[in-house]
């Protein structure tokens, strides 16, 4: 379901997150010392093949197959590479697109022609899920939509506080 969500969102656009140089790739502050497409690469042509497998290999292999996902793993990496070698957008099964996490990819990475508007409809989306705290933080607290022309205290009012804390989509980027 996430892969098929990726599709359809873009997978172009989720790698425009991603920092990569020649050794190291950083995703959501996670530093990896390794070239991403040669991992990703290696990846699908370890699969099944423990004797070409270093332990890095050995051992990624070794859980998904625990977690008995590797046939699927093995499918997406397999899917993804061809994306990168072709250049073209993947096909995507929509029975499977999780409509909810496309609609919060949108609001994190679309932000290039951010205006009122969009923000007011990002706004909205988020508190049409239930992430009230993320509404709240895209009010106040992403550096992205703070110069925009918003009703921040009337927007505000129409959210809920919660009685327990749970993990916003969008974070705090202020501080």
């Amino acid at each position: 379901m996430i892969h098929e969500s990726f599709k359809k969102f873009g997978y172009e656009k989720l790698e425009s997150g991603i920092y990569k140089s020649e050794n190291l790739f950083i995703a959501n502050g996670i530093y990896i010392k390794r070239n991403f497409e040669n991992l990703m690469d290696s990846l699908e042509l370890t699969y099944n093949k423990p004797e070409i497998q270093t332990k890095y290999y050995s051992e990624f292999w070794n859980r998904r197959k625990v977690e008995k996902n590797d046939s699927i793993v093995y499918e997406i990496i397999r899917e993804y590479n061809s994306f990168k070698s072709d250049k073209k957008r993947l096909n995507y099964e929509n029975q499977f697109v999780n409509d909810t996490l496309v609609d919060l990819l949108k609001i994190e990475f679309e932000n290039d022609n951010l205006d009122s508007e969009k923000a007011k409809s990002d706004f909205y989306t988020l508190k049409k899920y239930g992430l009230h705290q993320s509404a709240y933080n895209l009010l106040y607290e992403r550096a992205e939509y703070s110069e925009l022309e918003l009703d921040r205290e009337k927007l505000k009012k129409e959210l809920t506080k919660a009685t327990e804390f749970t993990y916003p989509w969008l974070i705090d980027t202020e501080k």
